[in-house]
């Protein structure tokens, strides 16, 4: 089974505080069908890539199709407060083998379409500095960032970005997922050329 983790892309849907309106909008091209297209690069499932925060980091389109796809497993970090860190904790007792991708499972994906969505727990310094040291290759998470969404910090994408650690943002499904287990992740980019970012399509499946 494919697990599909992708926020459908629709007008008006929630965006970053502060990043361009999602707008699709028909367009009249008779006998054929064309939209035009409206939205930011870090809307809805998407992946962040070192230029993001690093203005010589790698674009989108640099990064190889085969950092793209590989294992990977669920760490649950569900429990914690509104806007709170994230430590290193839920590591522990997990393998986490150098090559992973790792996603982190907040449970704040419920509140999508609601204020309470820019409120979700983020990754700790210590929790960003320990997947840096375990040598991850991706770290995703279901909701607006890895930092703080209301204080609007960047410590987390400082310290994965700066490590050529690619971010995926505004995973969905993950309940669907088992944690601890491994499964193979595809995180699939638009492949926007210089692009800081693009939205996504992430898909799972266990691996045989």
């Amino acid at each position: 089974m494919i697990y599909d983790l992708t926020r459908p892309i629709t007008s008006g849907m929630p965006v970053y505080p502060g990043d361009p309106p999602v707008q699709i909008t028909p367009l009249p091209s008779p006998p054929w069908q064309i939209s035009a297209l409206h939205l930011g690069t870090h809307s809805g499932t998407h992946l962040d890539g070192p230029r993001h925060r690093f203005a010589d980091g790698a674009g989108i389109d640099a990064i190889p199709p085969e950092r793209l796809v590989g294992p990977g497993i669920v760490i649950d970090a569900r429990g914690y407060a509104a806007n709170a860190p994230i430590g290193p904790e839920v590591l522990a007792g997990v393998a986490l083998p150098a090559g992973l991708m790792v996603v982190i499972r907040t449970g704040w994906e419920a509140y999508w379409g609601t204020d309470e969505y820019a409120r979700h727990p983020y990754l700790s310094a210590g929790l960003a500095q320990a997947l840096v040291d375990a040598g991850v290759t991706l770290v995703a998470i279901d909701a607006f960032s890895v930092d703080s969404t209301v204080d609007g910090n960047d410590t987390a994408h400082v310290a994965l970005l700066g490590k050529n650690i690619l971010i995926a943002e505004n995973l969905c499904n993950l309940a669907a997922l088992e944690s601890g287990v491994r499964y193979t992740f595809a995180f699939l980019p638009l492949p926007l050329v210089y692009a800081d970012g693009a939205p996504a399509r992430v898909l799972a499946w266990r691996e045989t």
